[in-house]
């Protein structure tokens, strides 16, 4: 069994037709020829594609098209956070 000379980049594509869902992950780069099975993905290591470094599948991630990683997630601050840390810093009064 050939070993892969690289990490694979995901993005989740449905394969089924006629009206039936086959979700698999395909490897993005152009070269590779690589898919895998969603419900085998979980646990495997690939490349996040928004910074490209290696991380492990989970399911959170797996839920995404194109998976990525913890560290890349945009977490939305909410207005009282904000207040808050303002206050604590004394800017605010």
């Amino acid at each position: 069994m050939p070993i892969a000379k690289h990490l694979h980049k995901y993005k989740k594509i449905d394969l089924g037709r006629n009206g039936n869902k086959f979700l698999v992950f395909k490897c993005m780069r152009p070269a590779c020829t690589h898919y895998l099975a969603i419900h085998l993905a979980e646990g495997k290591l690939c490349e996040c594609n928004r910074c490209g470094e290696p991380m492990i599948l989970t399911k959170a991630s797996m839920s995404l098209t194109k998976p990525h990683c913890a560290n890349c997630v945009k977490r939305k601050k909410s207005a009282d956070v904000e207040t808050i840390s303002e206050f604590l810093a004394g800017t605010k009064t």
